[in-house]
């Protein structure tokens, strides 16, 4: 029966650590091979290692009758030859988390029938960045390392997915974060090693193209969020014209946050505080070093104009008007009409930049949106509140009505109530008098007499006009 012996050995050769992994069968005859292996920094390294001459396998490791076993030791065994394949004639190498001093010249030998000698270049490739985390403004380069190197390779780098030819960034930006990753070809095929750069600085905005819609009355917020590193007290935000770049001051109702979300609120925006705003702040690197990051986003202000003839009778336009349109694609106007329960519903009116009324009548009345589109979509809307002098009027002229109605009915009243509170009170003073009680009805029954007979008095003057009549 055939014995079989299986050991891993590890020896250090000109600063390369050399696997050694063996299975001797007893057999006459020799054969040899070579190969090369390419694995990724950090990735398993697997050394194939198959006797293609051997039938059966029926040791895979050494055990004495004491009962003592003899396997490969390592804390932690980052190679081993997996016994499952040693089955399959499969004696392969495998080194968990292959490192840039793992590359080297690897031997396995198999003896049987006929004697077979592999030898297997192992090159491991690792991508980094030198310094691998930086703020923004400084330098990195990247770097790509084949241990041991060869010139029988072609490398390319890849940033986030895409080709790039840029390996050394002079001016790092919030955009050049995220995988870097080194793709080096061989004759056998492609391996890829995968680095990371961390930037630090302001995360958003990630550059200087950013741009801020607000309606005239609205609130906004200006983003300006810092990475980790920020040093504190030192954001700062200042304004400036969009053309000239000359300073401008803060609106009144400008507040900052503290922190490293430093985003700023304008509480009501006014028209005329549009600019150029900017956010900066001091950041710290891991190796001490500081750099100033800021960050400039331009606010744009829309308002609705409104222009008519000078008697007010004509026809209305309206207009969206934004203090730069320069990414402004097209125009939207909308009417929102209110109903019960605080429903709204909004309907397309025209899709242009002024929107004109011939004639103003009541139905007119109401809530209209400018809506703006850009490339990518809504960019904002501006609303305006349509009035006209007829609805006005008329409402007014509801309410004066109404008013004057309800001031005669209460004075109405209070004549019904002030008299029958006298008759209350004369009737309460005559009954504690009874003989006056007798005296006033008579006086009352003989003025009643009096004002009955004055008209056949005139009467009888007008037929028979004597000197006694007078």
């Amino acid at each position: 029966m055939s014995k079989i012996l299986i050991y891993l050995s590890h020896l250090v050769l000109n600063s390369l650590c050399r696997y050694k992994c063996a299975i001797f069968l007893c057999s006459a005859g020799a054969q040899c091979q070579e190969h090369e292996v390419f694995v990724a920094h950090g990735s398993v390294a697997v050394l194939p290692c198959i006797d293609e001459t051997s039938a059966v396998l029926k040791t895979v490791w050494r055990r004495e009758k004491s009962g003592l076993e003899f396997r490969p030791v390592r804390d932690p065994p980052r190679a081993n030859c997996p016994v499952p394949n040693f089955g399959k004639a499969d004696y392969s190498l495998h080194i968990a988390e292959a490192t840039i001093e793992d590359g080297g010249k690897y031997i396995c030998e198999v003896e049987g029938k006929i004697r077979m000698a592999k030898v297997i270049n192992l090159r491991v490739v690792r991508a980094s960045f030198s310094p691998a985390v930086v703020v923004e403004g400084l330098i990195t380069e990247a770097t790509c390392h084949v241990s041991p190197g060869t010139q029988s390779v072609q490398m390319n780098w890849k940033r986030n997915g895409k080709l790039t030819r840029t390996t050394s960034l002079s001016n790092v930006s919030e955009k050049d974060g995220g995988d870097w990753t080194c793709q080096v070809a061989y004759n056998g095929g492609v391996v890829e090693a995968t680095t990371s750069l961390q930037v630090k600085g302001i995360v958003t905005p990630q550059d200087n193209s950013s741009v801020v819609y607000a309606a005239v009355g609205s609130s906004v917020s200006l983003p300006c969020i810092f990475t980790d590193g920020l040093i504190p007290y030192t954001v700062m935000w200042n304004r400036t014209s969009t053309t000239s770049y000359s300073p401008l001051p803060l609106p009144a109702s400008f507040h900052e946050s503290a922190g490293p979300s430093a985003s700023a609120t304008i509480q009501r925006v006014e028209d005329g505080d549009e600019g150029m705003y900017t956010c900066s702040g001091m950041m710290k690197g891991l190796n001490g070093e500081s750099n100033k990051v800021q960050r400039r986003m331009e606010l744009v202000v829309a308002r609705v104009l409104r222009s008519s003839s000078s008697g007010g009778d004509g026809p209305v336009t309206l207009t969206c008007h934004l203090s730069n349109s320069s990414q402004i694609t097209s125009y939207e106007w909308l009417r929102v009409n209110y109903g019960p329960n605080d429903t709204q519903t909004v309907t397309s009116v025209q899709r242009t930049k002024s929107f004109r009324i011939q004639e103003l009548n009541e139905k007119d009345a109401g809530e209209l949106v400018c809506r703006y589109y850009g490339k990518h979509g809504v960019l904002g809307n501006a609303t305006y509140e349509l009035h006209v002098m007829g609805s006005v009027n008329s409402s007014s002229g509801n309410k004066t009505s109404m008013v004057m109605g309800l001031g005669f009915f209460f004075l109405a009243i209070f004549v019904v109530l002030f008299q029958m509170y006298r008759n209350y009170r004369r009737k309460k003073m005559i009954l504690l008098y009874p003989a006056m009680e007798t005296i006033v009805h008579q006086a009352a029954t003989e003025r009643e007499q009096r004002e009955r007979s004055r008209p056949k008095m005139a009467e009888a003057c007008v037929g028979d006009p004597k000197p006694v009549c007078v």
